[in-house]
């Protein structure tokens, strides 16, 4: 235990990764470096086969009032996925296919782009933390030759070189770069099923078109 205590020097941790991260968010700006905290919500309680299961029984409920009511009904279906639910409204509102799908590209393109940010900025901390790392490793190495006359004084100074070197693999490999890919994988995910129930949302508007096409007026939603 004391062994390890001996591995923890607070003003050398926040050195080394708030140097790290102040870095990237250079690189990245002030809006990406908020967007990739505060997107920890989603990394710790996102479930996307949950999502992809709620979307299906919600998509059902919108092939059901398609079937019988109409296109320009599927906005009162009380869909317990947001992204369902606000398809839904679109497509209600519009009811033109080209119109919502040109919707439907542009907010999932929105959507990749903010992941992608997010995945950027995790990539970027996993490839900077090393070298901030190695830096401290170099001051402290120069401090230990500096006070080669004074022994004293070597042994926080071989502490310091070590100990930058140590948190900067420590943030690489098993903080940023397991964050970045489970990013990685939610988007990818997220995106899978999304993609999916618009495509299929756009396939049932034109089935709606020709059922309209062959009836005259339009059903109440009552």
């Amino acid at each position: 235990m004391q062994a390890i205590l001996e591995l923890f020097n607070p003003l050398v941790l926040a050195m080394v990764w708030l140097g790290a991260i102040a870095v990237v968010g250079l690189q990245e700006g002030s809006a990406g470096l908020i967007r990739s905290f505060t997107a920890w919500n989603v990394l710790l309680r996102a479930d996307p086969v949950r999502d992809a299961q709620m979307a299906r029984q919600s998509l059902h409920q919108v092939e059901a009032v398609i079937d019988g009511k109409g296109l320009h009904c599927v906005d009162q279906v009380n869909a317990k996925s947001g992204f369902v639910a606000r398809a839904a409204a679109h497509l209600a509102s519009d009811q033109d296919i080209y119109a919502f799908s040109r919707w439907a590209g542009s907010d999932l393109n929105e959507r990749e782009a903010r992941h992608n940010s997010v995945i950027r900025f995790w990539i970027a901390v996993a490839d900077v933390a090393p070298a901030i790392g190695m830096a401290g490793t170099i001051i402290g190495l120069v401090r230990m030759f500096k006070d080669l006359n004074d022994p004293a004084n070597l042994g926080s100074a071989m502490a310091l070189a070590l100990l930058t070197t140590f948190y900067g693999l420590v943030l690489s490999n098993l903080i940023a770069a397991p964050i970045s890919q489970r990013f990685l994988r939610l988007s990818t995910e997220e995106l899978k099923w999304q993609r999916i129930l618009t495509d299929r949302l756009i396939v049932l508007a034109r089935q709606s078109h020709k059922q309209n096409e062959r009836r005259r007026g339009k059903p109440g939603c009552v």
